[in-house]
């Protein structure tokens, strides 16, 4: 299998890669008569981009070296060109393949003898050259918008009047006239030379616009600054940020930062210096947040960067915003963050009251008011709940149908007459127990006494009384 083979294969992969892309409604693009149905070009056209617009002309129809394939097999002279040899150029009035297209602009212009692009002459302008330049002859008009472009020294929208400027160091505008000077040259006319050593001047006074690094009327005294820029007018230096000095050639001190050094460092972390020129801290103390440490943290939020939140404080009154200590506390609370209750025994603001006597209870750190344990009440705690309740300070009713509940849990007690029932089953339950006791006793004494071959049952249904008619048993059979 060699390159002749393997060529065309190539080929016909190209072919069917690129017809995959084709546009149904595009140039000579048909259907395959296969019954995969795939869009190819059209007999006779060969792809290009999303068409087939590239006319073949192979084998006998095959086109000469100054020829072009114009059409499927048909073949004409290259652009330009036309004659039995395609060697004569085309007229001035025609283009294309064969010099078969006519030219549009024609006699005011000349076509590209490939695409038919007008070139109008000097004096013509539009797409088809047909329309005549209004410029004068110091001008040439645009081939496209017609607009004229004044040789220099001319001015108006036709160039018709002449500028008033100095020709050696001015050029006027085409629109206005105005002169507009050199560099060095300044006056209406720009007919004076600027006197600044070597420095531009405004062009309507001729003050000298001096150069970076001069100073002074003319621009001849030399800056001494060692960083920033001069004064024009009075050669005093302007230093960057973050030095000072007649000359700028001293750095900011340790803490001070910008402009002639007028700024102090914010609160940089463990006192690092911040930067000279901007004032930056890589990092700030708690309680301070910003590129420069200069504002505190927003109320109600303390440490570092400002993340974390104050503690309850009083009347929600903001932390310290360095260690997040409360000023002061609401009553009932101490600690310097506030998180601590009042000790035993002590209660209010700042935890300073001593509070009552309370025998069955603790005082409430805010109010010191008593709160009394289960089953007690009063303003001391000293008193049972009365009947009917129970719980702390005896504010719970009881749920008992009758009588009172236990003061503490709530659990029913019995009422008077539920006790009544109660002694009276006391004493009549061990009595029949007792009496049941004798009665067996007396049943198994009365059985003894019996004939021993009435034994068998003592007790039961069969027993019969001696000399008085009973039942016999029948005789086994």
């Amino acid at each position: 299998m060699g390159l002749g083979l393997l060529l065309p294969l190539l080929l016909l992969w190209i072919q069917e890669t690129q017809g995959s892309e084709l546009d149904p409604n595009g140039q000579h693009v048909c259907m395959a008569n296969s019954p995969s149905a795939e869009l190819q070009c059209c007999p006779g056209w060969r792809q290009k981009d999303q068409e087939c617009t590239i006319p073949i002309c192979e084998g006998h129809d095959a086109c000469r070296e100054d020829e072009v394939c114009v059409k499927p097999g048909l073949c004409r002279c290259k652009p330009g060109f036309f004659g039995a040899q395609c060697n004569s150029r085309c007229p001035g009035q025609y283009w294309g393949p064969d010099c078969r297209e006519s030219c549009a602009c024609y006699p005011h212009g000349q076509c590209e003898p490939d695409t038919g692009v007008c070139h109008c002459q000097a004096d013509r302008w539009g797409s088809r050259c047909e329309f005549a330049c209004a410029c004068s002859s110091h001008g040439r008009c645009d081939p496209k918008t017609g607009a004229c472009r004044c040789e220099p020294g001319w001015w108006t929208p036709t160039c018709r009047r002449p500028c008033q400027c100095n020709p050696a160091g001015a050029r006027c505008d085409q629109a206005t006239g105005t002169c507009l000077c050199e560099a060095g040259w300044w006056g209406r006319r720009c007919s004076f030379h600027c006197s600044c050593n070597g420095s531009p001047c405004s062009q309507e006074s001729g003050r000298c616009i001096c150069r970076p690094g001069w100073w002074g009327p003319e621009c001849r005294e030399p800056c001494e600054c060692v960083r920033g820029r001069c004064s024009a007018a009075s050669g005093q230096c302007a230093c960057p940020p973050g030095f000072r000095g007649v000359r700028c050639e001293l750095p900011c001190p340790a803490g001070r930062y910008g402009p002639q050094c007028r700024h102090s460092c914010g609160h940089c972390k463990q006192n690092e210096l911040c930067s000279a020129d901007t004032g930056s801290c890589e990092s700030c103390e708690p309680g301070w947040n910003g590129t420069q440490c200069h504002q505190p943290c927003p109320p109600g939020t303390f440490g570092d960067s400002c993340g974390q939140q104050c503690p309850h404080c009083r009347l929600g009154e903001a932390c310290q915003p360095d260690t997040g200590h409360c000023q002061s506390c609401d009553p009932g609370w101490m600690g310097p963050s506030c998180e601590e209750p009042c000790p035993s025994g002590t209660f209010g603001e700042g935890c300073g009251s001593t509070c009552p006597t309370c025998v069955q209870g603790s005082c409430d750190p805010v109010t010191g008011e008593c709160v009394c344990n289960a089953g007690f009440w009063g303003s001391s705690c000293n008193t049972s709940c009365p009947s009917g309740f129970h719980g702390n300070n005896c504010s719970v009713p009881c749920e008992c149908p009758e009588g009172s509940c236990h003061p503490v849990s709530g659990a029913c007690q019995l009422g008077p007459h539920s006790q009544d029932a109660a002694l009276i089953a006391g004493i009549l339950i061990p009595l029949l127990l007792l009496l049941l006791g004798m009665a067996c006793c007396a049943c198994c004494c009365w059985a003894t006494r019996l004939d021993p071959k009435d034994r068998d049952d003592p007790c039961g249904p069969s027993r019969v009384s001696r000399g008085q008619p009973g039942w016999r048993s029948l005789p086994s059979p």
